[in-house]
């Protein structure tokens, strides 16, 4: 799809209202990507069709193939699209010098606020980029010019620092480019922003919100600091010097640490330029709180689930004759944050006691083909590759009414939607004790933990725990029984899509009514 068109600029430039009620701005989801979050916001969408939204999808870059994977709602229109590592650097153009000292001047002072935890410079920040055909610092001459290089060298600090500046040099351009691209893009006017992560579509949202004067709302489904640092502390790609690499390090080197305060910051950013902040279980507001969120914006907001669309897929009486083969799935992208080998690990147990069971590894397979292909060796090396099948991406709805146990290994989710999805079909859950797992399998309230669990928590990383968790379940027909009754009733009474739906409508037409001023 295409990047913001100059009609949109345009009709900015001439103080017309904006002709979108919310536009969304989304990091390498909706509608290019599929899975957990992308499903949310395409349900939200066609849930409110008195809404006419638009998006800004922030992806990677234009030479991988991206397709569409939803049939986008009718309300959902003009959707562009920002490709974060496509730079264009542009001709070597300054503007006059004595401007150039001022604007890196004030990015040097924002600098060090930032080290102090003081971002109340971002306004000032986002006032030197050009956007909608104003002029503005460039990509060049922050990146090639004498002043942006002395503010390199004085980052970097020589007189202290003993790493190296080449790999600090090309650490912080591979930081900023992607920044400065946000800061020059045009983004689509709107009376609502709608931001579903921090990171750089929290930025992004917190531009627009300077720019446009109107209100910005976050919704975190898992919150995207922490996520980054369990990817930041596992990553390959940012340098450690030779003699760290084989060895294991207490805390993370030099520049895993400049990534993840990073990351950080365009969080806390984000959390202070936003007006309202959902989240979707109180252990994800308390994250939020610790990372420097008002606690006087956040409030919860629990996934909900279609419970017509799901409860019929699988009959309430349906059981197993004797010798049937059992069907344990695992639904989600095979990718390191889900933990796909605790899952194989885990089959391996279950299968040399349980003969009659089969696997299904339910999910996208191209996302990280090189974590990918060692599940498959490992599939191999494990002796399960005739009872084991990575579907690739698929409609699980084809797959429910066959599953007897579904299985979640994350390292760190929010509230997986899988989760509702099995409880409303009546499927019992092996899930890692991550993010609001806990709560959705067994309870948030003591009413909801009155209905008795809907699955088995295990604990994170253990594939010998999760191996227990499905072995429990597929031995014993009236506790499945038991956890299909339980999941059911939980999602009917506290978990339907409806309630969630009413509730982002309150809020939209609430932002909607206001400019900042009125905030």
């Amino acid at each position: 799809m295409p990047e913001p068109r100059s009609d949109v600029e345009k009709e900015d430039s001439q103080g017309r209202e904006p002709q979108y009620d919310v536009c969304l701005l989304l990091e390498g989801t909706y509608p290019y990507v599929s899975g957990g979050v992308s499903t949310w916001v395409h349900n939200l969408i066609r849930a409110l069709p008195e809404i006419q939204f638009t998006g800004v999808c922030i992806l990677p870059s234009a030479s991988e193939k991206w397709e569409v994977k939803y049939d986008v709602p009718e309300n959902m229109r003009d959707i562009h699209v920002h490709y974060l590592h496509d730079y264009e650097i542009g001709d070597r153009a300054f503007s006059p010098r004595r401007t150039r000292r001022r604007q890196i001047d004030r990015i040097r002072a924002f600098h060090q606020a930032m080290s102090t935890g003081d971002y109340d410079m971002f306004q000032e920040i986002v006032s030197l980029f050009g956007r909608n055909g104003k002029k503005g610092l460039s990509t060049y001459e922050i990146i090639h010019g004498k002043e942006a290089w002395d503010l390199v060298l004085e980052l970097y600090n020589p007189d202290t620092n003993r790493s190296s500046f080449i790999d600090y040099f090309w650490t912080f351009r591979s930081m900023h480019l992607p920044v400065f691209k946000i800061l020059n893009t045009a983004v689509p006017p709107a009376r609502v922003y709608h931001v579903i992560s921090t990171g750089y579509a929290g930025l992004m949202g917190a531009m627009a919100k300077t720019t446009y004067h109107r209100p910005l709302l976050l919704t975190e489904h898992g919150i995207y600091t922490k996520e980054r640092r369990i990817e930041i502390a596992q990553a390959d790609w940012i340098y450690a010097p030779a003699n760290k690499q084989n060895r294991l390090l207490k805390k993370p080197g030099r520049f895993k640490r400049l990534w993840m305060h990073f990351f950080e910051s365009l969080g806390k950013i984000t959390y202070q330029q936003c007006d309202r902040i959902v989240t979707l279980y109180e252990g994800n507001r308390q994250l939020e709180l610790a990372e420097g969120a008002d606690p006087d914006k956040t409030m919860v907001i629990p996934n909900g689930i279609d419970i017509k669309r799901f409860s019929a897929l699988k009959p309430t009486d349906q059981e197993k004759a004797s010798g049937e083969t059992f069907n344990v799935g695992f639904v989600g992208r095979v990718v390191p944050i889900k933990d796909v080998k605790t899952f194989i690990r885990a089959c391996k147990i279950v299968s040399s006691r349980k003969p009659d069971v089969k696997f299904y590894i339910m999910g996208p397979t191209d996302e990280n083909p090189r974590y990918y292909q060692e599940c498959l060796e490992m599939m191999d090396f494990l002796g399960l590759a005739s009872r084991m099948v990575f579907t690739g991406r698929i409609n699980v709805m084809e797959y429910y009414g066959m599953l007897d146990v579904i299985v979640l290994t994350s390292v760190s989710e929010a509230q997986p939607l899988v989760i509702l999805e099995a409880n409303c079909a009546g499927i019992p859950v092996v899930a890692s004790d991550v993010g609001s797992c806990r709560e959705l399998l067994e309870g948030r309230t003591p009413e909801d933990q009155a209905l008795g669990p809907s699955g088995i928590i295990t604990r994170v990383a253990d594939p010998v725990d999760t191996a227990e968790g499905i072995i429990k379940i597929l031995s014993d027909a009236d506790f499945r029984r038991q956890l299909s009754t339980a999941g059911r009733k939980r999602v009917e009474t506290f978990y339907q899509e409806s309630d969630l739906n009413q509730r982002y409508l309150g809020i939209y037409r609430d932002l909607m009514g206001k400019g900042i001023e009125g905030l």
